[in-house]
């Protein structure tokens, strides 16, 4: 392996552990109101006047996290790839790599997934692997559903049930409505500042919406595939 090559691994590495920074930075929020005593009022009172201020902090790391990113990315010619990928796989592929995903512990979208890593995830039966945070595979999920209905899932833009009680957008056709967009197709755009459980919850919202069962997607877990 030369030089470049492991340079190239490095920057890889580090651009993703930024990104898994954030998660899990998400992911303490959630932590921290699981584990509440909420029969008591004051330790709730003082619980989300914490979660205030560190959300707002965290909108502040979000954001120089993505300047950095970008700023290595634009220097190096080095970029993680977060936007969807064209997966062309034959049947026999599919299989085996399903296969091969079967032996870990698979995993319903149920779940709480709190400070856990996807490794990859089986959508209506087709395998998509080498995810490495759960934006990417919620980007790549979305997609995936762009396939089965384009205009439905264009339609949730500007349908009112997919906006936060703050009034934050979780899709739009516009990148500048959204905090941390990625880019899913052409004119189409999620909202990816969010928890792995808040990802999934949206997952999940989407799946009814789309009227498909929940158990049409399976998740694998890299502590899984680690232990």
């Amino acid at each position: 392996m030369n030089k470049m090559e492991n340079g190239t691994e490095k920057i890889n590495r580090i651009l993703t552990s930024l990104a898994n920074t954030q998660e899990d930075m998400l992911a303490l929020k959630d932590y921290i109101w699981q584990n509440l005593d909420h029969s008591s009022v004051e330790e709730v009172q003082t619980a989300a006047s914490f979660q205030v201020k560190y959300l707002e902090l965290l909108d502040q790391f979000a954001l120089n996290s993505q300047e950095i990113s970008a700023l290595i990315s634009q220097f190096t010619g080095i970029k993680v790839e977060d936007t969807p990928k064209e997966v062309e796989q034959t049947s026999s592929e599919n299989q085996r790599i399903i296969k091969e995903l079967n032996k870990d512990t698979p995993h319903k979208i149920t779940e709480d997934f709190t400070f856990k890593r996807p490794t990859a995830f089986i959508f209506d039966g087709y395998a998509y692997p080498d995810m490495n945070c759960w934006s990417q595979l919620y980007v790549q999920f979305v997609a995936c559903l762009g396939k089965k209905d384009l205009s439905k899932l264009k339609s949730l833009a500007d349908n009112p049930d997919f906006i936060s009680k703050q009034n934050k957008k979780y899709y739009s056709a516009s990148a500048k409505e959204l905090r941390k967009p990625c880019k899913v197709l052409d004119g189409f755009y999620v909202e990816t500042n969010r928890s792995a459980n808040d990802l999934m919850k949206l997952a999940i919202d989407l799946l009814n919406f789309f009227e498909i069962p929940l158990d049409n997607m399976t998740i694998f877990l890299r502590q899984d595939r680690n232990a």
